[in-house]
């Protein structure tokens, strides 16, 4: 599954490279992150733990920074085990680009899974590490920027369209219902 995203964070492209290789940063922007170890200064090593559907559980990521071209981009290569749970493994391509007084964060992923993980279905699995991903770049671009902002990609504006689209159906329906429950109410 490919995974994208855009933000615009009002610091230099510098500032956002060294935060993205700062542990302490990572660890508060990594949903489920109980811990984060730098082995070296491109390896990582994680316990995150996350819940897709009915599976919970506490994954060992290695992570790897490869293709460096600082401060512009690099692509993080990862791999996560967790035990029954299954497993995962991903690469990342993350860009900067500086444009006046704002940097541009744009990432691409690939995900694969197997096990339990791969079970629970691709498009359950899909929307939840599209979510995570979502979380650790908003919440990293917040923190160095409290006004930092997500650029809406074309494939944001259909997901969103159709999550409105769900929540007016959600709404006539109720609405029916509370409809028919007070004719029937009222008329015994």
């Amino acid at each position: 599954m490919d995974i994208q995203g855009e933000y615009k964070i009002g610091l230099a492209a510098q500032q956002v490279w060294n935060s993205l290789h700062d542990a302490e940063t990572l660890k508060q922007c990594i949903p489920g992150c109980q811990e984060i170890k730098k082995l070296s200064d491109f390896q990582y090593q994680a316990k995150i733990v996350a819940a897709i559907g009915p599976v919970k559980a506490v994954f060992d990521t290695n992570i790897e920074m490869q293709n460096l071209q600082p401060p512009h981009s690099y692509t993080l290569v990862g791999s996560a085990k967790g035990g029954a749970a299954g497993f995962g493994n991903g690469t990342a391509h993350i860009s900067l680009s500086e444009s006046a007084e704002v940097t541009i964060l744009r990432y691409t992923a690939k995900l694969k899974i197997g096990g339990k993980l791969a079970q629970v279905g691709a498009r359950l699995v899909s929307g939840v590490t599209r979510k995570m991903a979502d979380e650790f770049f908003g919440k990293f671009s917040s923190i160095l920027d409290k006004d930092a902002e997500k650029v809406f990609t074309e494939e944001d504006q259909i997901i969103l369209a159709r999550s409105r689209k769900q929540n007016h159906f959600l709404f006539a329906g109720a609405a029916t219902a509370v409809i028919i429950i007070l004719y029937l109410f009222f008329t015994n």
